[in-house]
């Protein structure tokens, strides 16, 4: 793979990693519970950090990293502000809503990964791809802790 296409694959991922750090940012705004709003602030904080690292990757190759998020990124924190407020942030509801999120980053990295990256930047790739997986199933558990919690309730 030429850095050319090195660098577009790292740049889609700098756009993940900001759509992500900006929608657990606004999760963590809207969710009621402050446990939850810790694991979001800390995850909008790891999203921040890895779209650092991106970019220094992408100026390594010779390469101008992007600076902002998606259009779909944005669409999607919109779609967390209305979920919560129709839901009055309700944990699980946000806690879907950033799982939706961290799936559309999942991708990004398969994609990123399936890709002839090589050298620094595979590592990269792939050590952060493994911290998105870990999220995710971190999300699906504390979903899955919040419904046996409100099953006790009932």
């Amino acid at each position: 793979m030429n850095a050319v296409e090195a660098i577009s694959h790292l740049n889609r991922l700098i756009e993940a990693c900001r759509n992500g750090e900006l929608g657990y940012t606004e999760a963590a705004r809207l969710v009621e519970e402050p446990r939850l709003q810790g694991i979001f602030e800390r995850y909008a904080a790891e999203r921040a950090g890895f779209a650092k690292e991106l970019a220094v990757e992408v100026e390594r190759l010779g390469g101008k990293p992007v600076d902002s998020g998606t259009l779909g990124g944005a669409l999607h924190r919109g779609w967390i502000d209305l979920k919560a407020t129709a839901t009055l942030g309700e944990g699980r509801a946000i806690l879907s809503s950033c799982e939706t999120g961290e799936d559309a980053a999942f991708m990004r990295y398969a994609h990123a990964s399936d890709s002839a990256i090589t050298g620094q930047s595979r590592a990269l790739v792939d050590k952060q791809w493994a911290r998105i997986k870990e999220a995710i199933a971190h999300l699906q558990h504390l979903k899955k802790e919040i419904e046996a919690e409100e099953a006790g309730e009932s």
